[in-house]
């Protein structure tokens, strides 16, 4: 008899995720029909409106405005209930009777297509809405009742409330009432550590002009040709982030090309994408990063939203702006976690501006650029409030006080096996464990000895998994022997693993660190159990 698929499992959602619902069922109950909540790329915004949508049931509708955000809803929706009623409206598709709708604002705005919708969903949910000013939107959630008090509960979620041309969302949200910035997921863990370094060059900005809030793009290409810019940031690249995966971000699509071509002429594997490239080519092009055949690609306003590839571990701005949004939108393509990932390197590309305030990391996160790019966000955070706490003491005299810090980061370790598994020991409650178990899904296991292997979920996106396997660490109470700075690493390697690393049948080098040494044995073990 054959083995029988279990179920997939409902992923465990995060306290804030399970807060940012409340917020919203709080508010909705106080009359408040129309809520944002505000919550960085990478924090899992879609897991919230799906949790809300699974409590609230009835019918739903998501509108989204990419191909990737309504995929990205459909797979998100169906990981927290799988027995969801699911339908998808765009082009040919027009399944607008389903319990829940997933529907691209680009189909959905039409006349032909917006009538045969039924104007009775309970829920609407807006993705990325900080694009909801737009005509598209507004006809779709005049058509449903969406500003009538006896309409249906509307929820805006985004990772940039503020838009680059100034205009509000007060139109369309009644208020924020769920918000979470991003240096506290950073410190919470549930993000990369971020550094940065300014490539300088020897442009003016201040004779661009502007439109729409940013500078004039053609201007920009121009003016970063003129300064020969691909060769100083591949040089840049060359010795800053040899081996990270990246993504560079470029005004216009000539300039992407051009920098793909550049990389390309110095034998590192990059390749560029814009609008117009057919969505097969561009999912191959995305799957070459993935599995790293391709190292650089550089795009023009293609991968801002909706493309979530979280072993991304650099981001070149090569497209300076003054806009806070779109510089939020960049970044946050490399801010996810990924198993082996340590932080994120930004290479900001700069010139010289006495009228305009350019947007880089340092300018995000208010650091010194010299200090930012030999320390991570969460290291200065620490220098920072050390010195505090040593002005403090200095004030007070013999009163000594201790600095709390309610989300200290630890970025937990792990270790790659030989047959693609992640490994991450636990201490004595043994081993996690991710492994695939589809083609884009993995499972977690704990392993301990003389135990068969626990599951702890299955189904998951590697992203999910390695996060509900970071809070089960957490949950244990050994993430200070998991951290991948932990002190204990840094002493010799003892005399126990040096016996078992020997049977293993492999030769411990001289000055062989306790953490060198465990990952080698959590690799082997991973693989044997």
């Amino acid at each position: 008899m054959p083995d029988v698929q279990a179920p997939p499992l409902s992923i465990t959602p995060r306290a804030y995720q399970t807060e940012a619902v409340q917020a919203v069922l709080s508010a909705y109950e106080r009359g408040m029909r129309r809520s944002l909540i505000a919550l960085p790329t990478g924090t899992g915004k879609t897991i919230v409106f799906a949790l809300l949508l699974q409590q609230r049931g009835g019918r739903a509708l998501v509108l989204a405005h990419r191909d990737e955000l309504i995929q990205q809803a459909v797979d998100k929706l169906k990981l927290v209930d799988s027995d969801l009623d699911i339908g998808v409206v765009k082009a040919e598709r027009d399944e607008h009777h389903a319990q829940v709708v997933v529907a691209s604002v680009q189909t959905l705005y039409r006349k032909a297509r917006l009538s045969r919708l039924r104007p009775d969903f309970d829920t609407i949910v807006v993705d990325e809405a900080h694009h909801a000013p737009a005509k598209s939107y507004q006809r779709i959630l005049r058509y449903l009742h969406a500003r009538r008090d006896d309409g249906p509960l509307v929820l805006g979620v985004t990772a940039t409330p503020e838009r680059a041309d100034r205009k509000s969302l007060k139109a369309v949200f009644d208020r924020i009432v769920y918000q979470k910035p991003l240096l506290e997921m950073i410190e919470a863990g549930y993000l990369a550590d971020l550094r940065a370094i300014q490539v300088h060059l020897q442009i003016n900005l201040d004779q661009l002009h502007i439109r729409q809030g940013d500078f004039v793009e053609s201007e920009l290409e121009s003016t970063l040709l003129e300064a020969n810019a691909p060769e100083h940031i591949l040089r840049t690249y060359k010795v800053q982030a040899p081996e990270r995966k990246t993504l560079i971000f470029t005004p216009t699509v000539a300039l992407a090309h051009t920098m793909a071509e550049t990389f390309n002429r110095a034998g590192i594997a990059a390749e560029a994408l814009d609008s117009t490239t057919p969505l097969p080519e561009r999912r191959d092009i995305l799957h070459r990063l993935r599995t790293g055949k391709t190292r650089v690609i550089a795009n023009c306003a293609v991968l801002t939203e909706g493309f979530d590839e979280p072993s991304v571990d650099c981001i070149i701005i090569a497209r300076p702006t003054r806009s806070r949004p779109l510089y939020q939108q960049m970044l946050g393509r490399g801010t996810r976690t990924y198993p082996g990932k340590t932080d994120c390197l930004i290479l900001d590309v700069v010139g010289v501006s006495s009228r305009h305030t350019l947007q880089t990391a340092a300018e995000l996160f208010d650091f010194k650029p010299k200090k930012l790019a030999t320390q991570t966000v969460t290291e200065l955070l620490d220098e920072q409030r050390q010195a505090e706490a040593e002005r403090q003491e200095a004030l007070e005299g013999t009163l000594h006080l201790t600095p709390v810090q309610l989300f200290e980061r630890r970025a937990l370790r792990w270790v790659e096996t030989r047959q693609g598994a992640w490994v991450m020991s636990i201490g004595e409650h043994g081993t996690l464990r991710l492994t695939p178990d589809g083609e884009d899904t993995w499972q977690v296991h704990q392993l301990r000895r003389d135990f068969p292997p626990a599951k702890v979920a299955q189904h998951l996106p590697l992203s999910y998994a390695q996060g509900l396997a970071e809070d089960t660490a957490r949950r244990l109470g050994v993430e200070r022997l998991a951290a991948a700075e932990a002190p204990w690493r840094r002493d010799p390697a003892s005399e126990k693993q040096l016996v078992l690393l020997k049977k293993f049948n492999l030769d411990p080098k001289p000055g062989l660190t306790k953490g060198e040494a465990a990952d080698q044995i959590s690799a082997i073990m991973g693989d044997w159990t």
